[in-house]
């Protein structure tokens, strides 16, 4: 077996993620997503205070993501890998 392929199995997946909030199961996440950066486009930015809610939010994505039935069987590095991808697309 190639070790290439056995390693890029366990690496974590952007577009498995993005495939998962396609889901309809995973509504709610998206719309907590949405409704997070929508918020944050609405204040001036600062530094300290957006740092802070920035955090809180990932903190709780991250908690969610990992209840969540279709995520169930992930790794931390794979939900903070995928979540950190999340956030480098929106930039």
């Amino acid at each position: 077996m190639d070790s290439s392929s056995s390693s890029s199995s366990t690496e974590p997946n952007f577009h498995d993620f993005l495939a998962r909030l396609r889901n309809p199961a995973s509504a709610d996440l998206v719309r907590s997503i949405k409704s997070f950066i929508v918020s944050f486009t609405f204040h001036t930015t600062n530094t300290e205070n957006d740092s802070r809610k920035l955090q809180d939010f990932l903190m709780t994505m991250k908690a969610n993501i990992r209840e969540h039935p279709l995520w169930i069987n992930c790794t931390d590095e794979e939900i903070d890998s995928a979540l950190l991808r999340a956030l480098r697309s929106m930039s």
